[in-house]
């Protein structure tokens, strides 16, 4: 008798990284959670190679729009262009076209046949649902939500998935009443974050003509500690970094330019080289050194665009936030999280955001309340041992309905 065997099926093009990230997560999640099981995460990419060519144009738009009103208007261009070539309920009953897309997927499951399938975005979900359709494999189809933002996308809203998971009961509450799906159906979670499950993620090797670490301390007065993190690039940071290094000097700072190392050099000649630090990549242990050395500061912040995963994990780890608006519609929920539990503060535009830097520089009150919030939000809203419990019943519930049962040791399918 085989393993019940779990497929978690999530794109990697689509986000910087974040999205598949969330799917190892939950991969790691189940394995521990559900002993006995077989539990794999494919690249949504392998079966469905034109995937990724919407996550370049994705990349794309992120990279190259001058400003947040573009991004936003040729993002949701985009979205709209996919979502007539995949109309309403297309999972149902896929046909013509559809089918024909969706066939190395079902090829793969129908080889794998999975007990369980998850998909880390709703739209892959849904073509999930679609491969399924008359496939010689009946196994429930999940859309882990992340991301509640991208429920306003019809790609990614569906009453024909067997189940949905998401992290707030607002999103639960939002999506039942916009879309009409059944309650019973959607589970909320809470955010699941990814601690210390990067090795996927982050460089094997270091940067190695860079210096690593955080600065030794310079005297009796702790300097605070900032982290810019860049992983969609803009002269919006460039702006911050100069302003900091001539207002600011009594600041340790570390700047990570994801994979740009053009848009470091725009700011390296111009600041403390002994107090700065400068990478296009980190190795896990760096990240962490970096993170926890924040972490455990008395005065620390963190930089960046307001992405849902970047602000979770800062949450997590206790750090306040300054951050920018990515201008992508499904981010925009982000800056009010952050405001209404206190974790810091989101603005539309860098001036707004330097001016809040001198203010939590200026009165570094402001910068422990941040952190004493954020603490506060790791231990409530991001209670990790509360979210794995749910996600592990809610994945037990639905292969208790395929007549599995799973032990602590050992699992057995059910003969009756």
């Amino acid at each position: 008798m085989t393993d019940p065997r779990i497929v978690i099926v999530s794109p990697r093009t689509w986000g910087q990284f974040g999205n598949f990230l969330a799917a190892t997560r939950l991969g790691g999640v189940l394995r521990e959670r559900l002993p006995g099981h077989r539990v794999d995460v494919w690249e949504a990419e392998t079966t469905l190679p034109w995937i990724g060519e919407y996550g370049a144009r994705i990349a794309a738009i992120t990279a190259d729009s001058p400003d947040t009103a573009t991004r936003s208007r040729r993002y949701l261009a985009l979205m709209a262009e996919i979502e007539a070539a995949y109309p309403a309920r297309f999972e149902a009953g896929p046909s013509g076209p559809v089918a024909g897309r969706v066939a190395g997927l079902r090829a793969a499951l129908e080889q794998a046949r999975p007990d369980l399938v998850i998909g880390t975005k709703g739209f892959v979900a849904r073509l999930c649902k679609a491969a399924l359709a008359g496939a010689a494999v009946d196994a429930p189809v999940v859309s882990y939500v992340t991301n509640p933002g991208l429920l306003d996308l019809p790609i990614h809203r569906s009453v024909d998935l067997d189940a949905m998971t998401v992290p707030f009961d607002w999103t639960r509450e939002r999506f039942c009443a916009e879309s009409g799906a059944d309650p019973a159906t959607v589970h909320v979670v809470g955010p699941l974050v990814a601690r210390h499950d990067l090795g996927a993620f982050v460089s094997a090797e270091p940067d190695s003509a860079e210096r690593s670490g955080w600065p030794a301390p310079a005297g009796p007065e702790p300097r605070p500690k900032i982290v810019v993190f860049s992983n969609r690039g803009g002269d919006d940071y460039v702006r911050i970094l100069h302003h900091l290094a001539a207002r600011h000097p009594a600041v340790d700072v570390v700047f990570v330019g994801y994979n740009d190392p053009a848009l470091i050099d725009k700011v390296r000649g111009n600041v403390d080289a002994a107090r700065w630090r400068f990478h296009t990549r980190l190795t896990q242990r760096e990240y962490f050194a970096y993170i926890e050395g924040a972490a455990a500061a008395e005065h620390a912040l963190l930089i960046s665009k307001a992405g849902p995963n970047t602000t979770l994990e800062a949450a997590h780890f206790g750090i306040p936030v300054l951050m920018l608006e990515s201008g992508l519609p499904m981010e925009g929920w982000v800056g009010g999280l952050i405001h209404e539990y206190g974790l810091g503060r989101c603005r539309a535009t860098a001036g707004e955001l330097i001016a809040d830097l001198d203010e939590w520089l200026g009165d570094r009150a402001r910068i422990t309340a941040g952190k004493r919030a954020a603490r506060t939000f790791a231990s409530t809203v991001l209670n990790q041992d509360a979210t794995v419990e749910r996600l592990e019943n809610v994945m037990r519930q639905l292969l208790d309905r395929r007549g599995l049962t799973v032990t602590a040791g050992a699992q057995e399918r059910n003969q009756s």
